[in-house]
């Protein structure tokens, strides 16, 4: 079945899937209420720019997202702008979505003329980004101990 990559700003009915996925993958441990998340996205419906977020449609059905937004490093404000919970339905992993899903914030970053784009990732997660071309350009940042990685374009 074919897929369609679009901002979450024209799907904004994806906006609670988004936000579910969002809120049980990274902040359910946390204090955050998933209605903050929902409010965090909704910010990204703007026309312009960025935060974004993007979502893989298959059929009717939005199968992953990621979002693009200033930083996730506030004390490297060199880093911008950044990649951010990129997610895949289980259902539809292994398909190459997650793939897509960061091409689209790669090439929307450089249509917005930046030359890099950040995120941070766990180092189980970052082989899939390094296939992609991304690079580890700093190691065991921040409480979480995670890696910095960039793609230049």
């Amino acid at each position: 079945m074919a897929c369609q990559i679009v901002f979450l700003r024209e799907q904004p009915q994806h906006l609670p899937t988004v936000a579910d996925w969002v809120h049980r993958q990274w902040w359910s441990d946390t204090d955050t209420p998933r209605e903050a998340i929902a409010r965090w996205l909704s910010t990204h419906l703007n026309a312009h720019g960025f935060p974004a977020t993007f979502v893989v449609v298959v059929g009717d059905e939005v199968a992953g997202s990621v979002s693009l937004h200033e930083t996730e490093a506030d004390d490297r404000p060199d880093y911008k702008p950044y990649l951010g919970a990129l997610f895949v339905a289980p259902g539809h992993r292994s398909r190459g979505l997650g793939a897509l899903l960061v091409r689209a914030v790669e090439a929307y970053a450089s249509r917005l003329g930046y030359a890099a784009v950040y995120l941070n990732a766990a180092d189980a997660v970052t082989g899939f980004y390094e296939r992609l071309g991304w690079q580890i350009i700093e190691r065991a940042y921040g409480p979480k101990r995670l890696n910095i990685m960039r793609r230049l374009r």
